[in-house]
């Protein structure tokens, strides 16, 4: 068999997978369900079906390229699917499942239409060379995809994490307060320090209560990163006050050769406030 009539062979394989796009779908659904039963809604059968044609059809269109080594398309699809798997919280192993899946049904078809044309070996390679760098290559589009934007999902749940773990509260005009809740380690002091310097330039504060009744213990590099802020706020003419420290953290502190003597430190956040003129209110004025 000459090089055009092989290539004939091929374009006819890739006519009948298109042609029969629908029943191999269906059989690639069958396998699926049949095997695994999920309640995600990416896993229904009508979402299944759509990303099985979807992808029969991309497999047979690429068969008939006369450059099949182009996976452009494939890796796109991939990329596409990878990342409603994460919008949907699809484990990726259990979505990679659907591959066997793919692969087999396709290949049940291919040999019924090998017996049937009486397909030769050479066409049969042919047609694998060309047919499973496209799957493996949308295999491929779809783990990077997910990969990556699943990271990204995790970069900005942790960003709002690290807002919600900073809350600079305004109190009045120039005044606010920074409530410190929890463990602290030493990448979340050094984000409630370059949060805290962000918020007070924002809100053009000139004094910032910063309240460490809610951290029981610090280690030696949180207290740095702390007690640092504190000297920075100085330098951009923001009065910082001290309210609630506890002993351990007042320990650590002594132990990095702080003089607390220097700072504005109070008992508590009332009594901070009251230092600062806001403690007293006037009985007329609440109703």
């Amino acid at each position: 068999m000459n090089q055009v009539e092989e290539t004939d062979r091929v374009t006819f394989v890739a006519e009948k997978i298109l042609e029969n796009k629908q029943k191999i779908a269906d059989d690639i659904v069958r396998l699926r369900l049949e095997a695994v039963q999920s309640d995600n809604e990416f896993f229904m059968k009508d979402a299944l079906e759509e990303r099985a044609l979807s992808l029969v059809e991309l497999i047979g269109t690429n068969l008939k390229k006369s450059d099949p080594a182009d996976f452009n398309e494939a890796i796109s699809w991939g990329s596409e699917k990878g990342k409603e798997a994460v919008v949907k919280e699809v484990p990726i192993t259990e979505a990679l499942q659907n591959t066997f899946y793919y692969r087999k049904a396709i290949w049940m078809y291919i040999a019924e239409i090998a017996e049937q044309e009486r397909l030769s070996g050479e066409t049969i390679i042919k047609v694998a060379n060309s047919l499973d760098p496209v799957l493996d290559q949308a295999v491929f589009g779809y783990s990077k995809s997910y990969v990556e934007y699943n990271l990204e999902v995790a970069n900005r749940y942790q960003n709002t994490l690290i807002e919600l773990s900073v809350p600079v509260v305004p109190l009045f005009s120039g005044v606010a307060v920074l409530p410190l809740i929890g463990d602290i380690d030493t990448n979340r002091a050094k984000s409630i320090q370059e949060k805290a310097l962000e918020r007070c330039e924002e809100l053009k504060l000139e004094r910032l209560v910063i309240d460490l009744s809610g951290v029981a213990v610090v280690d030696t590099m949180v207290a740095h990163h702390i007690f640092q802020l504190v000297t920075t706020l100085k330098l951009l003419g923001v009065k910082a006050l001290i309210t609630g420290i506890r002993s351990a953290v007042a320990i650590t502190a002594v132990n990095l050769g702080i003089d607390l003597q220097e700072l504005n430190i109070y008992t508590s956040l009332q009594q901070a406030l009251d230092a600062l003129g806001y403690g007293l209110v006037r009985e007329e004025n609440i109703k």
